[in-house]
């Protein structure tokens, strides 16, 4: 049987979420360049973000820190791709005083 094959086999037991999020990696994988890091004045308040989004590198580092895996974040954010986790996370070791103050600035709001 071949990996296709096996792949096919495996969509119907797929909840239309799963197959959403399996759809939206599956796009990334092909049609994105891989993404770094940017500061865009006037998007969420010129943080870190991953490119091209609205995505802050503080909220990745704050789920990882909460203790969620790897895989849960990708499954609550499926725009984002492991390599943008990469990215933030070698973002972060780089830029940690900046990313901590973040994350107490966005718990101080609450």
């Amino acid at each position: 049987m071949s990996t296709l094959e096996k792949a096919e086999a495996l969509l119907p037991k797929l909840t239309d979420k799963e197959k959403n999020i399996l759809l939206q990696r599956i796009y990334n994988l092909r049609n994105k360049e891989p993404r770094g890091i940017s500061k865009t004045p006037g998007v969420c308040g010129g943080r870190a973000c991953i490119e091209g989004t609205r995505m802050p590198v503080w909220s990745l580092v704050n789920h990882r820190l909460l203790g969620f895996t790897e895989w849960e974040i990708l499954y609550n954010f499926p725009s984002i791709t492991p390599q943008d986790l990469k990215n933030a996370w070698a973002y972060y070791d780089k830029n940690q005083a900046e990313i901590n103050k973040d994350i107490q600035h966005n718990e101080e709001e609450d």
